[in-house]
């Protein structure tokens, strides 16, 4: 499998990250990311977040964050809020049926 057909099945991070991608790569919060940006555009120092202005916006050129961590992104990112789809689906009648909860609360009154 060559660059190509890894790139069309978006197993390749962009060459261009936002910041909400690079957070999610070093697992720390976005307002942490955008500290870090901040810093490192008013500091100019290349040991800092390697951040470049686009226009208007920031984004982290790969390659520089890949250097500046010492490793490889894999792509796509993994996050504990990544929901995985099961491409096999269970069918119906093999699953249990949750029973019915009442509730212990009197009904609205606007309840129908």
């Amino acid at each position: 499998m060559d660059e190509d057909e890894i790139r069309d099945r978006g197993a390749v991070a962009p060459d261009f990250l936002t910041l909400a991608e690079v957070a999610a790569i070093l697992r720390i919060g976005r307002s942490a990311v955008y500290d870090l940006a901040t810093a490192a555009l008013r500091s100019g120092d290349d040991n800092q977040l390697p951040v470049r202005r686009v226009g208007r916006q920031l984004r982290v050129p790969r390659a520089l964050l890949e250097a500046w961590i010492g490793a490889p992104i894999t792509w796509p990112i993994v996050t504990p809020t990544t929901t995985l789809v099961r491409l096999d689906p269970v069918p119906s009648e093999s699953r249990t049926p949750k029973p019915h909860r009442r509730s212990s609360q009197p009904p609205l009154p606007f309840a129908g």
